[in-house]
């Protein structure tokens, strides 16, 4: 199984219906498309792009993958897998439920970091309503999966141990840390512009991190 932030590019993907016998040449293909689509997203990146990046012809990228919606499709069907095992579902019950949380969502952070273009991808592709992958996109279902199996355990624990506010939904938390997390690989770039407006106020994403956590955790602390 993978862990966080391995790459899966030294395999060939599945590619349904082509061969997959030069497994050097596809990775290189997938490597390169998340490149670009990192970069530009799918409207901005095109075959062309690709083919540079990746230094073959686009005779070759079409016989592996069909199209560039395609290979867009692909990688976001590995990013869903690989989502799926990210984050661990044994490491927490041994915690008590504020160092729990705090697991998830250092473990959300790393993902993001290790997995830049990946991240950068599905938001892209979000803010596109999944036009690309359909709706019945695989990430649908493994976040889902990350909410019921993995988070709602935690908040069902802290509650039931008096230590999260009762009515703590782990629904509206997910969201609101998949926000904090997502907010600084969309917008680091200003957030950090912004912050050096203030005297001793430089942000990088270990600070961000850190503020984001701290913040999380006093809005699902019970008071009582």
């Amino acid at each position: 199984m993978p862990t966080s932030g391995q790459c899966h590019s030294a395999e060939a993907p599945s590619v349904r219906g082509r061969r997959t016998s030069n497994a050097t040449t596809i990775a290189d293909i997938v490597d390169a498309a998340k490149e670009e689509f990192a970069a530009h997203g799918f409207d901005g990146s095109t075959v062309d792009s690709i083919c540079r990046r990746a230094k073959v012809s686009k005779q070759l990228l079409y016989y592996y993958f069909g199209s560039k919606s395609d290979l867009y499709t692909i990688i976001l069907r590995e990013a869903a897998e690989n989502t799926a095992v990210f984050i661990g579902r044994d490491e927490y019950a041994a915690l008590a439920p504020e160092d729990a949380l705090t697991q998830f969502m250092q473990n959300m952070f790393r993902e993001f970091v290790e997995r830049p273009q990946i991240a950068r991808m599905t938001i892209d592709e979000a803010q596109h309503a999944f036009v690309h992958v359909g709706k019945a996109s695989p990430l649908a279902a493994v976040l889902r999966t990350l909410i019921d199996e993995v988070l709602r355990p935690i908040v069902e624990r802290g509650i039931a141990e008096g230590v999260f506010r009762p009515d703590c939904d782990a629904d509206q938390l997910f969201w609101a840390i998949y926000s904090f997390v997502t907010t600084w690989f969309a917008t680091s770039p200003m957030v950090t512009l912004v912050a050096r407006t203030r005297a001793g106020a430089d942000m990088d994403s270990a600070a961000w991190r850190a503020n984001s956590i701290a913040f999380v955790l006093a809005a699902v602390r019970n008071p009582a």
